[in-house]
């Protein structure tokens, strides 16, 4: 069947594609999930009753849970991946989130010394942590829930 007149034929989407545009979906919708995670529990709910570092611990140790079940709805909703793919997923995702959080702190001018105190893991704090698990949380939870999806070899 033709498509009507003056409309174009799209191609399909290839499945790193495919994965890209879930990952990208995926952000959009953890954006107001990680702000009501941070704006809300972290600061209103435990840095009353724990403190400061304790609420960041518990904050961000919630956030790699989300980002694990994030990335099983990625791996879930994805037709086909290969490991490659989806560690590229897991490499966009990440950068995502350092271009929204570096790109939103500097624009409001929050300090780039306050910015850091999060990645300073010596002292308690989670925030590479959380990084790593948007590398990888693609990949491992892609590998480990659906081994019988089509892992194709790079």
């Amino acid at each position: 069947m033709r498509p009507p007149p003056g409309t174009r034929q799209h191609a399909p989407l290839t499945p790193t594609a495919q994965l890209l545009m879930f990952t990208f979906r995926a952000w959009l919708i953890e954006i107001p999930v990680a702000a009501f995670n941070a704006f809300v529990l972290m600061d209103l709910v435990y840095a009353p009753r724990f403190g400061a570092l304790v609420a960041h611990q518990i904050g961000m140790s919630t956030r790699i849970a989300i980002i694990v079940l994030f990335a099983y709805f990625i791996a879930y909703f994805a037709r086909e991946y290969s490991a490659r793919s989806l560690l590229l997923a897991g490499v966009f995702w990440m950068t995502l989130w350092l271009l929204f959080e570096w790109g939103g702190s500097l624009l409001i001018g929050r300090p780039v010394q306050e910015i850091l105190v999060g990645w300073h893991v010596e002292h308690g704090y989670m925030w590479p942590y959380v990084l790593v698990s948007y590398l990888l949380a693609p990949l491992l939870v892609g590998l480990a829930l659906h081994p019988a999806r089509p892992i194709k070899p790079a």
